[in-house]
């Protein structure tokens, strides 16, 4: 479903925001994700080569989740009520860092990117219990 709404099932997706930072995959991950996955496992490639490989893509996308949830599996009884679809989608849009204190906040904590879309958005978009 995440796929899906990022975009649309689309490898060859793509957005620059007006910051100038590129998102681009199925999954629209920026540099700063990609460098996380880089670091974490010493691969090297560049956001257009990662781009034009969908088994790289697909790769990239099994870590990035088992990464999210290793996130909300530390978070403990904290995460205890929230659904864990709802919870990664919020990490995909906020970051693990956004994550954790939107759950810490109770949903307080709620910033939009740039299309307007909040953690909560995301969080009721994606969980299983919507």
């Amino acid at each position: 479903r995440l796929t899906q709404s990022e975009s649309s099932g689309d490898s060859n997706a793509e957005i620059t925001i007006k910051d100038g930072r590129r998102f681009v995959g199925s999954l629209q991950f920026g540099a700063a994700r990609l460098a996380d996955y880089k670091s974490a496992t010493g691969k090297r490639f560049t956001q257009d080569e990662f781009k034009a490989d969908e088994g790289l893509q697909d790769e990239v996308a099994q870590w990035h989740i088992a990464d999210l949830d290793e996130a909300i599996d530390a978070l403990g009884d904290t995460a205890k009520g929230y659904d864990r679809d709802g919870l990664r989608s919020v990490a995909h849009l906020g970051g693990k860092g956004g994550m954790r204190k939107w759950v810490m906040s109770g949903g307080q904590y709620n910033p939009a990117d740039e299309l307007g879309t909040s953690l909560q958005d995301y969080y009721d978009k994606f969980s299983s219990r919507t």
